[in-house]
């Protein structure tokens, strides 16, 4: 029983120390930017040696990689992000206006989470092969959230009639951008702003409108 209570606290002083570390360095990151940030600093923050931030990260590019994994997904909790409340309550809304809304909430959640950090990766991408691969990586798995959120539509046939299921996934792509996003924040759009944009935005390009749809389904 005591060496089970030591594996536990082990593991338990292992997350809080992980937790501190990229809570340092996000804070960092934002405030610094890339370059102004140090192993040495983010260690010192955090209360431990630049040793275990590179044994747990492998530097300062990994370091980012993991802040920007947390901050997507709100926590470090080992939960995929389709099994969040957010993606879920995407899948459970019924009619074109529902999930419009809720896809648009989710969204909003997400690009208010990693906004900057994302503003980061993609302006100092260049010449860094690992921060590239990294970047790259970030777009497939957008356009990935995309496929998903169109399939799911057009499974329950909530897509316009005169979209194909490719087009809308590179519609939604395209909405859900950091350059879209990020040409909005400069604008001062709100989160909410930017939420209701793309509700009232993907009834308009994507989805059927049950209003429109109803009206134009009625005999003449």
């Amino acid at each position: 029983m005591g060496r089970v209570y030591d594996n536990r606290s082990r593991r338990a002083a292992a997350g809080q120390t992980r937790q501190r570390v990229l809570a340092a360095a996000r804070e960092s990151f934002l405030t610094h930017g890339y370059a102004g940030t140090t192993i040495r600093a983010v260690a010192a923050a955090a209360g431990v040696s630049q040793e275990t931030v590179y044994k747990r990260f492998g530097g300062k590019a990994g370091l980012l990689k993991a802040v920007y994994d947390v901050t997507l997904a709100g926590d470090d909790e080992p939960i995929s992000f389709a099994d969040r409340p957010e993606a879920r309550a995407m899948r459970a809304a019924s009619g074109a206006r529902d999930s419009a809304r809720a896809y648009a909430a989710m969204a909003a959640g997400v690009a208010g989470r990693i906004g900057q950090l994302l503003d980061i990766v993609l302006n100092i991408r260049g010449g860094d092969p690992e921060l590239e691969a990294f970047a790259a990586r970030i777009d497939q798995e957008r356009l990935l959230g995309a496929t998903a959120a169109v399939s799911h539509w057009s499974s329950l046939g909530l897509l316009r009639d005169d979209l194909s299921v490719d087009a809308a996934r590179d519609v939604v792509w395209m909405l859900i951008s950091p350059a879209v996003d990020g040409m909005l924040r400069q604008r001062g759009w709100s989160r909410a702003d930017y939420q209701e944009w793309l509700a009232r935005t993907l009834l308009a390009t994507v989805l059927r409108d049950e209003v429109t749809a109803t009206a134009s389904d009625a005999p003449s």
